[in-house]
């Protein structure tokens, strides 16, 4: 029987009763990036990847925002210069006994970058040119001579919609561009259709909080994840978990359209995990809740034209917050 996973509730913890892990298996089974497609017509374009078990461990090859474009040094990361390869997306993955109204518990394991990527040299007053951008001893090299350390995340991750709204909707997942999303975090979502659907994709190498230019360090990159089901939430949206915080999501197409939906969500999550009111709850999400964008430029590059935009945030709350049973005495 797989080790429990927690959640966080008062001073004691809330198990997380998964589904019995699938059996034990000395590799992983790895989905790689190939077969390429034939073309924008080939009959294989948009069906079903594979099958997950719960509890299973996977490896996927991931296709970068690319252009889908094989980056090294001499090719321009432009999919209008360089012919896309036309590999295959990181999904759907059809996941195996999961229907419509089931909480899963994504866990991303590693996510390890490929060895080039672009950078978008964008702004308020520029247009974008790409540059190729190579990671090399776990460092992100800008021209001329500037180095970062990475810290690879995933921009979507979403399981199918029941509606006919595009992948972006917030209550599915998808182009969420959360940082927190990354290695060693879990990421809770309702499934909407029977076998989830799940897809990942839009992964950088780094990206900043905002992701300013509208991209990151666009990349090719290779995640281990395990999905299980999880107990039910009260939140209508995506949360996210790591070792340290909750997360919750926002998506609107303003900041304040956003931060109401994920401070909503929030409150709903405090009062669900420290059995509380919703007037405590709220004092506590309004005090010391942080915000943290996710894709935050909105119309900047639009250039005055109305074309749709949206922002995504989330709201955290640090696990450490706690209840000791006994109100203070002063």
């Amino acid at each position: 029987m797989r080790a429990f996973f927690l959640l966080s509730l008062s001073a004691a913890a809330l198990a997380l009763t998964f589904t019995p892990a699938a059996s034990a298996q000395t590799q992983p089974r790895r989905f790689t990036r190939t077969p390429y497609f034939t073309g924008p017509n080939d009959p294989d374009r948009g069906k079903i990847r594979g099958t997950l078990k719960l509890g299973e461990t996977v490896i996927i090859d991931v296709p970068g925002d690319t252009g889908d474009t094989d980056l090294k040094p001499g090719v321009v990361p432009d999919p209008n210069v360089t012919p896309p390869r036309g590999s295959r997306p990181a999904g759907p993955f059809e996941i195996e006994g999961v229907k419509p109204r089931d909480w899963l518990a994504i866990k991303i394991i590693d996510v390890v970058p490929g060895p080039y990527g672009y950078s978008n040299n964008h702004g308020p007053v520029r247009g974008p040119m790409r540059v190729l951008t190579p990671i090399k001893d776990g460092m992100a090299h800008f021209p001329p001579d500037f180095v970062v350390p990475i810290r690879p995340m995933i921009g979507v991750i979403h399981l199918a919609s029941a509606s006919a709204l595009p992948f972006s909707i917030w209550d599915s997942g998808g182009n969420l561009d959360f940082n927190s999303v990354k290695a060693g975090s879990t990421v809770y979502i309702r499934a909407q259709r029977y076998g989830g659907l799940l897809t990942i994709g839009d992964a950088h190498a780094y990206m900043s909080d905002g992701e300013l230019t509208g991209t990151g360090v666009e990349i090719d990159v290779t995640v281990t994840l395990k999905v299980d089901k999880a107990p039910d939430l009260p939140n209508g949206g995506v949360v996210v978990e790591t070792a340290d915080r909750w997360y919750t999501a926002g998506i609107g197409a303003t900041w304040e359209d956003a931060l109401k939906v994920a401070w909503a969500e929030m409150l709903a999550l405090m009062t669900h995990v420290h059995k509380t009111t919703s007037e405590h709850a709220n004092l506590i999400v309004g005090t010391i809740g942080d915000i943290v964008p996710g894709y935050a430029a909105g119309k900047i590059f639009h250039r005055g034209f109305d074309r749709p935009s949206y922002i995504t945030l989330q709201m955290s709350i640090p696990k450490s917050l706690k209840r000791t049973g006994k109100p203070v005495e002063y």
